[in-house]
């Protein structure tokens, strides 16, 4: 038998798994060749025969990111986005970062979307990995979980990168590739290999960071795949979560199911395989931060200054006219300024004005806001969904403050990260919010956070079993908390999709009851994005969530499932 038969079968035998036989192998990685299609994912993981890293990396990382990658194939382009007269889809943009590593981790020192000048895209990089493989010649191998998430929107396209390195600075061509994302109206594959350089040296601040993120890894709720949830609950049918029933495997980013302080998590797939960093996923929140950002902010604000809701638009925001003399920052909120066009609930959304809001800087989405829609009705009184007035409620918020504590208050990184982000253990990347691109820096309020799925659990955790309270303690208003839990009869919030669905502070409230089989209203808290994300709050102390872009908002075999595990009928 010839030797490379008698390995093969070694290896068989004993699972092993030879470094060289890498599609990023030492040999591509170092000699320039290209990337002309996307590889497995597990190419970006240790192979069962690695070993600690020998090297030890810190300083900075740059790469040539001008010239057109190995390859780009555009899977799906719904409004025509991707032609000659808008270039840079198929280009990176400047990549010139530091990381720090501690033990077999590799953190960015830059967190949230990176602003550039690119036409397109903004990096978003995670917690990786480093090792060394026995093949890689005395080199250190690292792997960066990262996305490219859309300039002033919120599609966010997953993807993975791999480079070696050693102490003396020598460094390998970066593999980077993009094939996974979250992004109903845009989606396509990327990979190549790029001329990098690797600075070694000092990084200030790096043990603050490094802190920040182990104490984050530390205080991550506990995660169990979702099939051991039939294991630790003998009635419970895994199948009905992520169900195929209901959302398509294809368009599904990921999943996961919360009870009993155990987070039940499904795959990260990818068209190239399961996506091996679950944790660092970077998942978009779209219309969720509405409710997270802009309802938790106002009721902050409200908790602070009894009265803030309160407030009037008019002497908050001078571009508002003599028509917003009676609207309050919490119509805003509700999307019932009375400011409208469509008879439709949605009709407005759709409009061209929308391109205008989401494209303009701090100035133009105002100006949309204040003048883009004639008074049609009294505050309060019609729903109407616009995310410009949600932007509105939060620039209102953003001048309510500094009234209140001067010119240099922000509503976002004073209150929602001080007082609930960090208590709850959030990541750093969901304390870096998407904001305006002048010198305003206004958060978007109504959309352009990052999750990764632990914040989506926790977030889910404060709105259920812990009832809107850290540790016991009242940190947002109770009245305006306890409508959007469905206390308040006086204040349910005004009909949205559904007879059953109400809209208020941000928030949509879904009576499932005759869903379920009860004879009293059962309110679910939902939390719901573009495209496809939706987080549901059962009252029984459980959550359900998912990530997708297949345009598919459907929950309810989860909802009827949780219900069956743990009866919701009097759990109000």
């Amino acid at each position: 038998m010839k030797r490379s038969a008698i390995l093969f079968l070694v290896c068989a035998l004993a699972s092993c798994d030879k470094a060289a036989d890498r599609a990023l192998s030492f040999e591509r990685m170092t000699s320039g060749a290209s990337l002309t299609r996307p590889v497995v994912t597990s190419e970006f993981t240790p192979s069962p025969r690695a070993r600690a890293a020998s090297n030890t990396f810190g300083g900075r990382l740059s790469a040539v990111t001008a010239e057109k990658v190995d390859h780009f194939l555009l899977l799906f382009d719904e409004f025509g986005l991707v032609t000659p007269d808008a270039p840079g889809f198929d280009r990176l943009p400047r990549f010139d970062f530091v990381f720090v590593q501690h033990e077999d981790l590799l953190v960015p020192m830059t967190q949230g979307p990176v602003l550039n000048e690119h036409a397109w895209w903004e990096f978003v990089f995670r917690t990786g990995r480093v090792w060394d493989e026995p093949d890689d010649q005395g080199w250190t191998r690292a792997a960066i979980p990262f996305a490219l998430k859309e300039r002033r929107e919120d599609c966010t396209h997953n993807g993975l990168l791999s480079f070696l390195f050693r102490d003396s600075g020598e460094v390998s061509s970066i593999a980077f590739q993009v094939s996974g994302q979250t992004c109903r109206y845009l989606q396509f594959e990327m990979s190549g290999l790029l001329r990098a350089a690797y600075e070694p040296g000092t990084v200030d601040g790096a043990d603050e960071t490094v802190a920040a993120v182990i104490a984050n890894r530390e205080n991550r709720i506990p995660v169990r795949s979702i099939v051991a949830l039939a294991d630790d609950y003998a009635v419970a049918d895994p199948g009905s979560f992520g169900s195929v029933a209901e959302i398509e495997p294809a368009t599904m980013t990921t999943y996961g199911f919360v009870i009993d302080g155990v987070h039940y998590t499904g795959e990260c797939g990818t068209p190239h395989g399961p996506y091996p960093y679950c944790d660092e996923l970077a998942l978009p929140s779209y219309s969720t931060a509405k409710s997270v950002v802009a309802g938790f902010g106002l009721m902050l604000l409200e908790h602070e200054f009894p009265g803030a809701a309160g407030a009037f638009i008019a002497d908050l925001v001078p571009d508002c006219g003599d028509t917003w003399g009676d609207v309050t920052i919490e119509h805003a909120l509700d999307m019932t300024t009375g400011h409208y066009e469509a008879d439709s609930m949605h009709g407005d959304e759709d409009a061209a004005t929308t391109g205008r809001f989401f494209l303009g800087d701090h100035r133009v989405k105002v100006d949309v806001a204040c003048n883009g829609f004639p008074r049609k009705a009294d505050p309060g009184t019609h729903l109407r969904y616009h995310t410009w007035d949600t932007y509105l409620a939060g620039t209102a918020m953003n001048a309510f403050l500094r009234q209140k504590r001067g010119e240099q208050a922000d509503y976002f990184d004073d209150l929602l990260v001080e007082k609930i982000w960090k208590p709850l253990g959030l990541s750093r990347l969901a304390a870096a919010t998407r904001r305006s691109y002048d010198e305003f820096r206004q958060p978007h309020s109504g959309f352009g956070l990052t999750f990764v799925r632990d914040d989506v659990a926790k977030l889910a955790q404060f709105i259920g079993p812990q009832d809107g309270r850290i540790d016991s303690v009242e940190v947002i208003d109770r009245a305006m908390f306890d409508a959007v839990k469905g206390r308040v009869p006086d204040d349910a919030g005004l009909v949205a999709e559904l007879e059953s669905i109400r809209y208020n502070n941000g928030f949509r409230t879904f009576d499932v009851s005759s869903y379920i089989g009860c004879d009293e209203p059962v309110p679910v808290v939902v939390l719901s994005g573009f495209g496809g994300i939706i987080v549901a709050i059962m009252p029984n102390d459980t959550a359900y969530y998912y990530f997708s872009d297949g345009n598919v908002t459907r929950y309810l075999t989860a909802v009827r499932e949780a219900h069956r595990m743990r009866p919701m009928c009097d759990a109000r």
